[in-house]
């Protein structure tokens, strides 16, 4: 079977695994929100709506709504605050009932293709660097990723980012090791591309300098190349001194190479947003965020600014948040106000596959000879795989040091096919050793797709056994739960024969659209109560009830934890029991303020 063959059934496999996911999860936090805000700039060509996000993935995963044609409030008042998109997202939800299911299944297919393509590039990337068998183990890696598949089947912006940000990435290390126009524009289309995704893509143009200036000092850039087109001229050693050309003329070159790529892609952000108040005076804006405020007291009054309104308030908006915070952080039993230095580290310590975590932790130290590589050899891709480890080094440090809020894995999403590429170097590095280690690694990658096979279709609560199988006690949020569980709870309520059931869900969805009737849970009701694991720990939020958005403060169904756990629906929900005989440690102020 040829490499490409394996390659299209590992992607048939993630396809699989997505629908399986997106077949059980009902719509989550963001996606609520975020889906018909796409719609809403789908069908007015306004961005105004959920500017917290960049529109490009919102609009595509809105597509799919164009057959269908759901009723929406295209003349809506837009204002501009944290809760208005839910707000909208209700209404939408309460005018398209029957079809809502329906909506959301064909909204999260433009990201299942999103996430092939991610994998494609993950493929192909590591492929170039490791050969066909590293190319495969990368694509096997991420396939079964339980964390990939898990954002790769839900409409939200977090797994497009990442596609589009690798394919950035990727592309820019093809334009240095083969310099030309058409290269420079496909890179700049990528990065603006990825600036359409998510804000955070703004550090790819740090990332793209930096990678630059190593690629200058380690001579690996030069718009003369080789016969082969791999290595650059003035990187091999020995070329001669008239075919080297002088280090300041390629670092002119490399600048002159950078610039055009971010006007590309600056081009290609304001057309995405249909050029929407390009060009407004800096002094016309009123941001909120003190970071903001200050660039614009910095700038002259009247210098006009080449970035869409709806970007800019976006970006004031998230920085707000960076500044200020948002909702607490959850991790190991105790709440804060910002994430810790360790949020991020021992998120993807506990939520990424042992087999993946341990590939990628001893990637570093598989050093390989020279041949060991096939037709690359041991020194080209040991300098190519800077645009691999690089980026996941940053991006890691970033949201460790200076991110102020901390809801989950997602926002890592990135790192996790960088990472899987990274692993493929283990292979041209088993070749070479003892039979023992080449027995190992097999005995590895063929017991990793249970990571993913086991955990379908809760991919999006998957822990590895370093959680003991209660992730709740250490992550939260959309690391365990984001609202996905209605329909276990109902299949729930078929296998006892519940008529009603009492519940505390953490979503927006109204469980009547899958037919759960419910009420709040109450000490002196008896009888089993799905709790969502996020209210379960006293997260403060708010859910449907009565035709409304109703606040949940902070330690409403705490009092569940003193009744005996009965089950685990998966899809962040559990179910206790509240006996006959309410203990008296339940007994207590407050608890009615719930019921109805």
């Amino acid at each position: 079977m040829s490499a490409h063959a394996g390659a299209g059934l590992l992607l048939a496999a993630f396809a699989a695994l997505c629908w399986h996911g997106l077949a059980w999860d009902t719509p989550t936090v963001d996606e609520f929100a975020h889906l018909p805000a796409g719609y809403y700039s789908l069908a007015s060509g306004r961005f105004d709506l959920y500017p917290l996000n960049p529109p490009l993935i919102k609009v595509l995963s809105a597509l799919p709504l164009l057959a269908l044609a759901p009723r929406l409030d295209r003349g809506a008042y837009v204002v501009n605050t944290g809760w208005y998109p839910w707000v909208f997202a209700t209404r939408f939800m309460e005018e398209n009932r029957a079809e809502f299911d329906r909506i959301f299944t064909c909204g999260r297919l433009p990201i299942v293709a999103l996430g092939l393509l991610m994998g494609l590039l993950v493929y192909l990337w590591a492929r170039e660097l490791y050969g066909d068998a590293g190319g495969l183990v990368a694509l096997c890696f991420y396939a079964f990723c339980p964390s990939i598949v898990a954002h790769s089947h839900l409409a939200t912006v977090d797994a497009g980012h990442a596609a589009l940000l690798v394919a950035a990435l990727y592309s820019f290390d093809r334009f240095l090791r083969r310099p030309g126009a058409g290269q420079m524009a496909l890179c700049g289309l990528a990065l603006g591309l990825a600036q359409l995704a998510k804000f955070t893509a703004l550090l790819l143009y740090p990332l793209l300098i930096l990678l630059a200036a190593v690629s200058l000092a380690a001579g690996g850039f030069s718009w003369r190349r080789t016969a082969s087109g791999d290595q650059a001229a003035g990187g091999v050693p020995g070329a001669p001194a008239g075919e080297r050309g002088t280090r300041w003329r390629e670092a002119g070159r490399m600048g002159a190479s950078l610039a055009a790529i971010f006007l590309v892609s600056l081009l290609v952000l304001d057309a995405g947003y249909l050029f929407a108040g390009v060009g407004r005076p800096a002094a016309s804006f009123r941001f909120e965020s003190h970071a903001l405020r200050g660039l614009a007291a910095a700038l002259p009054a009247g210098l006009p600014l080449p970035l869409p309104t709806p970007y800019l308030q976006g970006v004031d908006s998230l920085q707000l948040i960076n500044e200020t915070g948002e909702f607490p952080t959850y991790l190991c039993g105790h709440w804060y106000r910002r994430p810790p230095l360790a949020y991020y580290p021992l998120t993807l310590l506990f939520k990424t596959p042992l087999p993946l975590l341990a590939a990628w932790l001893a990637a570093p130290f598989a050093r390989r000879r020279r041949g060991e590589d096939g037709a690359a050899g041991a020194a080209g891709p040991a300098r190519r795989e800077t645009a691999v480890w690089l980026p996941m080094l940053v991006l890691l440090t970033v949201f460790s040091l200076f991110s102020s809020v901390g809801y989950g894995i997602r926002y890592l999403l990135p790192v996790l096919p960088l990472a899987c590429v990274f692993c493929g170097r283990l292979v041209p590095w088993l070749r070479g050793r003892h039979r023992a280690w080449r027995v190992a690694g097999l005995v590895v990658i063929l017991a990793y797709p249970f990571s993913a096979l086991l955990a379908t279709p809760d991919t999006i609560d998957y822990f590895n056994f370093l959680a003991g199988g209660r992730g709740d006690r250490i992550l939260l949020d959309s690391n365990l739960d984001w609202g996905q569980g209605l329909k276990r709870v109902r299949a729930y309520m078929d296998r006892e024969r519940l008529d009603r059931i009492a519940l505390a869900y953490f979503g927006h969805v109204d469980p009547a659209i899958y037919g759960i009737r419910w009420r709040f849970p109450h000490p002196s009701r008896p009888g089993p109560v799905a709790v969502s694991a996020n209210f379960l720990h006293g997260y403060p939020y708010v859910t449907y009830a009565g035709g409304r958005i109703v606040p949940i403060p902070p330690g409403a169904f705490s009092w569940l934890k003193s009744y005996p756990r009965a089950a685990d629906l998966g899809g962040g929900i559990d179910v206790y029991t509240i006996p006959l005989t309410t203990p008296a440690s339940a007994a207590g102020p407050g608890h009615g303020s719930q019921g109805r």
